[in-house]
C-alpha cells in the first residue's frame, strides 16, 4: 500500500506523550499516529456517524 506524507499540528504535550509511548514499545510515533487514526475512522464508519462537536476534547490539549 502506497503512503502519502502529511502533516499534523499536536501540542508539545500531545507529541511528548506520543513520543514517550513509542520509546516505551520501540515503534515510531508515525506508527502510532497511523494506528489512532485507522482506530478512529473504523469506529467512526462502524457507528454510521460522527460528531465532530461531541468530540471529548478539541484543540484543547
Amino acid at each position: 500500500m502506497k503512503t502519502l506524507r502529511t502533516t499534523i499540528s499536536l501540542s508539545p504535550e500531545q507529541l511528548s506523550r506520543l513520543q514517550r509511548m513509542a520509546d516505551a514499545h520501540g515503534l515510531s510515533v508515525a506508527w502510532l499516529v497511523r494506528q489512532a487514526v485507522g482506530e478512529f475512522l473504523e469506529r467512526t464508519e462502524n457507528e454510521g456517524k460522527f460528531h465532530p462537536l461531541a468530540a471529548s476534547t478539541k484543540d484543547t490539549h
